[in-house]
């Protein structure tokens, strides 16, 4: 009996035992699914709490390159098939505090724009189109009419003349350099075979020449033009004689033949010869003449030039010269 009742008991003790192990092991595994529980709570408000910052580019945007590379329709089913779209928030840009540096003053841009408005830009002027008209055998009865003509359109000449014009008509010779225009020297017979005996003869006749010209304006010229031109009468050594006098030639490039033409054809041939020049490297020198039916027509030729923006000046000493071969 006694035994039964061990068994027993000890039988209730195991139960007893199972039972608190059974009640311990299930308070563990309460305790483990509030823990779970809890992290899971904690980890869902730290994933809502995340802000996704939008990337800042300062760079220039190309509006080629913002295009995607997969198709229309693959875009669209990306956008349906996703549940929740991500909300991203804007950066939030705190106010930059007004600071000013005392040592660097401070510029107004808008009164800078103004001011560059309001100032002319410097500009090129344009290359000057000059023409240089020469007279060749004056002085003349005509002279003074010439250089009347001359004012109205405010052009300067330049006037070789021959030493018995000059004493003839020495009062326009005076009026010539008084108005600013140049005078230069043609020698004293006009004939080539008198003229161009030798170097001699060449520089007596300007010599002589010059020395009225000088006497009667007080001024000396070393400009100086050959009848009928330096071609082909000028030799080498009459050129050399030339230049060792301190002399500079003058020819021309464009012949008006006034003196054939005796009418406005003159001008019609200056006209045209001005248009198929191509020296850009050398001044226009048109050959005249002082003659009555120079200038008669001459108003015509001057009112085509200044239409044309050219400047009539005179030939100067600096100047090259321009000389026929």
């Amino acid at each position: 009996m006694m035994a039964i009742e061990k068994k027993m008991r000890k039988g209730n003790i195991l139960k007893i035992i199972a039972f608190l192990g059974f009640i311990l092991l299930l308070l563990f595994y309460s305790f483990f699914l509030l823990q779970s529980k809890f992290f899971l709570k904690a980890d869902a408000s730290e994933s809502d709490d995340k802000v996704v910052e939008a990337p800042v580019n300062n760079e220039p945007i190309d509006a080629e390159l913002e295009i995607d590379d997969k198709p229309i329709d693959t875009i669209e089913e990306d956008r349906s098939t996703d549940e929740k779209p991500t909300t991203i928030k804007e950066p939030t840009v705190e106010p930059t505090p007004d600071t000013k540096n005392p040592t660097i003053p401070e510029i107004d841009v808008e009164k800078e724009i103004d001011q560059e408005q309001e100032e002319p830009k410097e500009t090129l002027a344009p290359p000057s189109r000059a023409v240089y008209l020469t007279f060749d055998d004056g002085p003349h009865k005509v002279s003074k009419d010439i250089l009347a003509l001359l004012d109205e359109y405010d052009a300067k000449a330049t006037f070789f003349m021959l030493d018995n014009n000059i004493k003839n008509y020495p009062d326009a010779v005076k009026e010539m350099v008084s108005k600013g225009h140049s005078v230069g020297l043609h020698g004293v017979t006009h004939d080539k075979h008198k003229f161009y005996q030798s170097s001699k003869s060449v520089i007596g006749e300007m010599e002589q020449t010059q020395q009225t010209v000088q006497e009667l304006t007080g001024i000396e010229t070393d400009l100086i033009r050959t009848p009928f031109g330096s071609a082909p009468h000028m030799t080498d050594a009459y050129k050399d004689a030339v230049e060792a006098s301190g002399y500079k030639m003058w020819d021309w490039n464009i012949d008006s033949r006034d003196w054939q033409f005796r009418d406005s054809r003159y001008v019609d041939s200056v006209i045209d010869q001005l248009n198929k020049l191509n020296r850009v490297n050398e001044p226009i020198v048109i050959l005249l003449h002082e003659r009555p039916e120079t200038l008669e027509h001459l108003p015509k030729l001057l009112n085509y030039l200044k239409e044309q923006g050219y400047e009539l000046k005179a030939l100067e000493s600096s100047m090259h010269p321009i000389q026929l071969f």
